[in-house]
């Protein structure tokens, strides 16, 4: 194979909860993303990148698989984790596409919600989740049945004592990530999944411009809040430093990886999901398709340059990614709107300067001027909208059919 035809490494860093306003290339303030804002000036960026979903279960697997999970397996017996795990392993994954490639594979992820324990694990030829069995029996514990707050503190506090749930920096595996890289044959296709900005926003000393004083108790609030923030007039502007203080330790890594790391892999760097910061009385993640917890960074390094402004849904990735290796040009691969979804169920469709937003019992079109969404009245959008919604649903419902069909045929082969 010539230079001109060698496959290019590939790096995809997720960064949970990161959302695109917090960063300098995006219009940020502060100067908390001084190594993104270099590789977007230098790179590829996607100014209008949408995570599929406000959640890291629902939005990882549709970046992992480009689809999203059939959402009627529940009403057929299976559990939330079941779905996940049939959705992994009946679909051709990113790191398979990689594989068909020639490509040698593999993950380290910090999160539990991207474990082995959901199945993510299913194509890569070497995964870390750094998960023990004790932790992976009470994953579902803390994500599903309600203990009440104790219950939920103890187990944060214990997660936070060994190192483990969202409480492990990058720092601690950081040196094994360049191991990995420096035994792997190239080409590799390497995916990093970092926590460090995820609740609680604890970074190290040197990286926390608040006192432990308050943002200790300032994320103990945000916790009991249950997406509200009790005392918010005194903890707000300390979760907000908080937060970009671990978004400006992330930021670090990018730094230091690329500084330590052999070669000039191509490195794409984006969110899982965003956050909100009492934006329609809400914090945190999950329970909203809002802007906040859906705009989220998506810059290249080290492949091609330019800006694109059109909407572009992380589900997109598994025919990106593999593009971007082998030098093919992309642009088909762009639409006019970007599709977002939670399973309330809640809906959103995203243009470059407009959204239409769609519940149950509600429907809102918010459109953009000088870089600030508002609500507005647009007959024209809303049509839009609704014909769009309508349009995908019934195509999302002839997939599951399919799916489901498939899935029966499937098992009777297997009998």
């Amino acid at each position: 194979m010539s230079d001109e035809d060698r496959l290019e490494d590939i790096v995809l860093v997720t960064v949970d909860s990161l959302r695109a306003d917090h960063c300098g290339f995006m219009g940020y303030d502060r100067d908390v993303t001084p190594t993104l804002d270099s590789l977007a000036e230098d790179g590829l960026t996607f100014t209008n990148a949408i995570a599929p979903a406000p959640e890291t279960n629902s939005s990882v697997s549709a970046m992992l698989t480009g689809q999203y999970m059939n959402p009627d397996l529940e009403s057929d017996g299976g559990g939330y984790t079941d779905r996940i795990r049939q959705h992994m392993r009946a679909r051709r994954t990113l790191p398979h596409r990689f594989d068909e490639l020639g490509y040698e594979t593999a993950a380290f992820t910090a999160n539990p919600w991207t474990s082995r324990y959901f199945g993510f694990d299913g194509d890569f030829n070497h995964f870390e989740d750094f998960m023990d069995e004790s932790l992976a029996d009470g994953l579902v514990a803390q994500g599903g049945d309600q203990r009440g707050f104790v219950g939920d503190a103890a187990a944060q506090l214990l997660n936070w004592v060994q190192g483990q749930d969202m409480f492990m920096d990058w720092e601690s595996f950081a040196d094994d990530v360049l191991a990995w890289t420096e035994s792997a044959d190239s080409p590799y296709f390497l995916w990093l999944f970092l926590v460090d900005v995820h609740m609680p926003y604890l970074p190290p000393g040197d990286y926390r411009s608040r006192s432990r004083f308050l943002s200790y108790p300032a994320n103990m609030s945000l916790f009991a809040g249950q997406y509200d923030l009790p005392f918010e007039s005194v903890f707000h502007d300390v979760l907000v430093d908080s937060y970009d203080d671990t978004i400006r330790y992330t930021d670090e890594f990018v730094r230091r990886f690329l500084a330590d790391v052999d070669g000039d892999p191509l490195l794409a760097v984006t969110g899982d999901h965003g956050e909100a910061f009492g934006e329609n009385g809400i914090y945190g993640h999950g329970p909203a398709v809002s802007e906040e917890m859906l705009h989220v960074p998506f810059v290249v390094a080290n492949g091609p340059e330019g800006t694109v402004d059109h909407p572009f849904s992380l589900r997109g990735l598994p025919e990106l990614l593999p593009r971007l290796a082998t030098g093919d040009d992309f642009e088909d691969l762009l639409e006019p709107t970007a599709w977002a979804r939670n399973y309330d169920p809640a809906v959103a469709i995203r243009g470059r300067d407009w959204r239409f937003e769609w519940r149950p019992d509600e429907e809102r079109v918010l459109v953009r001027e000088d870089g600030e969404w508002e609500a507005a009245s647009v007959p024209e959008l809303e049509s839009l909208g609704r014909d769009l919604l309508e349009n995908r649903v019934e195509a999302e419902r002839e997939r599951g059919r399919v799916l489901d069909a498939a899935d029966a045929l499937a098992s009777e082969a297997a009998l």
